[in-house]
């Protein structure tokens, strides 16, 4: 299985809590529930990490994200139109083998003031070593491996667990949501059933 979806790939699912979500198998629940950098983690298991930057570009962003960036209301001053944030997809990978996919929704006022020069360094390398940035509780999702590009198997669906959560700067907020794919160790000790349909 090989990731083959392209920029701007979208992760436009129903986000849900914890609570109404359940994770049955504890081990993916940790990972999915660590309010640690993620990208520490895998650089920790990883042999040879790499990130790989799909792209970045100012987007509007899906619904669901506008909501979580409480942008149905006057408080909200980042949202205008597209030109207002910056969609940032990339992957961490171990060995070349894409592990995560990541997608943050980035305001252009944070581009301009904190992250102008990010390119391929990995952004929670920044959040974590930063107290000036917030985080939000999680909300997490399950989703066809397909709405990634991945191939249906075995006439079975394979499914991904992912997470978001949104970082608060000042009066600005951004979104990062990232998904574990099939060869992430976040389903390392999950029996191959657990995840498919």
């Amino acid at each position: 299985m090989s990731f083959n979806a392209a920029f701007p790939v979208g992760l436009d699912v129903q986000w849900q809590s914890p609570e109404q979500l359940p994770v049955g198998n504890a081990h993916l629940k940790n990972w999915l529930l660590d309010t640690g950098s993620l990208t520490e983690r895998v650089q920790a298991l990883s042999s040879k990490f790499s990130l790989e930057l799909l792209g970045q570009k100012a987007l509007m962003p899906h619904n669901s994200e506008l909501q979580l960036l409480e942008c149905n209301n006057s408080v909200c001053d980042d949202c205008v139109n597209e030109k207002s944030y910056q969609i940032r997809e990339i992957l961490l990978c171990n060995n070349g083998q894409p592990w995560v996919f990541a997608r943050s929704v980035i305001p252009q006022a944070i581009i301009d003031a904190e992250l102008s020069n990010l390119g391929k360094e990995p952004l929670g390398k920044r959040l974590f070593n930063d107290a000036r940035f917030k985080r939000s509780d999680f909300e997490i999702t399950s989703m066809p491996a397909s709405l990634l590009g991945y191939a249906q198997t075995q006439r079975k669906e394979s499914m991904l667990w992912g997470r978001r959560s949104r970082f608060t700067l000042d009066n600005h907020s951004m979104i990062v949501a990232e998904v574990f794919l099939p060869n992430s160790p976040a389903y390392s000790t999950m029996p191959s059933s657990e995840n498919l349909l």
